[in-house]
């Protein structure tokens, strides 16, 4: 039996610290996607933190156009910011280290992150992040961030994921309170955001998450209809998230996006 959810707007609001992120909230049991959801409300106008959320995604969407398995008991995050151009692209970087911070405070399990901003639970996927945003001119009109958390159900259910995904039920054995979780993330998405537009090097703090760096890797760019594929050293990152990856020959390429897999 599906157990009963712990978020409502009223429960959010008691528990919400925050000075914006989560004051506008919109919450739905069931949703073709909170991106849609989000991305209609920033086109209309919604304040800098406006929040929707949802225990279910029917047409969930993950990076590289991929589908995001959303069965009920995966929480669906989607925050609206409005950045400065010069922030936009670390987005992703606040995304997966606010995710990273808000279950290991809820739950005191350790979590990575691997490049470019999947988090792990002892090496398997239990979030994913995902990030739009328009331009208006030379500025941006609105950004969103995109949240999936494998809060309470089995993916071992699921044989697409089975070997690479966990949820925080199964690592802990019980059920969670997806408003823990919720209200974690919000709070820390807003500390890690505003500590972005003061100037402070969010990156280094990222970068220390990551699992990435120091080992051989495949990275497959574009999308699954493309064969691109770059092998070598994940060396360092830089200030805007690309990763830098070492080839056989010496050379360094730098590389914005794609999906990781260790080399064999």
């Amino acid at each position: 039996m599906k157990a009963k959810s712990d978020i409502s707007p009223e429960a959010v609001s008691r528990r919400l610290t925050t000075e914006f992120v989560g004051r506008n909230f919109l919450y739905y049991p069931s949703v073709t996607s909170t991106m849609d959801v989000a991305r209609k409300a920033a086109r209309e106008g919604a304040k800098e933190g406006t929040v929707i959320v949802a225990e279910e995604q029917t047409v969930g969407r993950a990076r590289l156009g991929r589908t995001w398995i959303n069965p009920p008991g995966v929480l669906a995050t989607s925050i609206i910011l409005r950045p400065e151009m010069s922030q936009l692209i670390r987005l992703s970087m606040i995304g997966s280290l606010a995710t990273s911070r808000c279950i290991e405070k809820a739950t005191g399990l350790k979590t990575t992150i691997k490049w470019p901003n999947d988090v792990l639970v002892k090496g398997k996927k239990i979030s994913g992040i995902l990030l739009e945003s328009a331009l208006r001119g030379q500025s941006v009109d609105w950004a969103v961030i995109g949240i999936g958390i494998n809060v309470n159900f089995d993916p071992r259910a699921y044989p697409e994921i089975a070997d690479i995904a966990t949820s925080l039920s199964v690592e802990l054995g019980k059920h969670v309170s997806p408003l823990d979780i919720l209200v974690h993330l919000l709070v820390e998405t807003e500390q890690l955001y505003l500590a972005l537009r003061r100037g402070e090097p969010v990156y280094q703090v990222w970068r220390d998450k990551l699992e990435t760096l120091g080992k051989t890797i495949h990275v497959k760019t574009g999308n699954d209809n493309i064969d691109n594929i770059e092998k070598g050293y994940a060396e360092s990152v830089d200030e805007d998230g690309a990763l830098m990856l070492r080839r056989s020959d010496g050379s360094l390429a730098r590389i914005l996006a794609g999906e990781v897999t260790l080399r064999t």
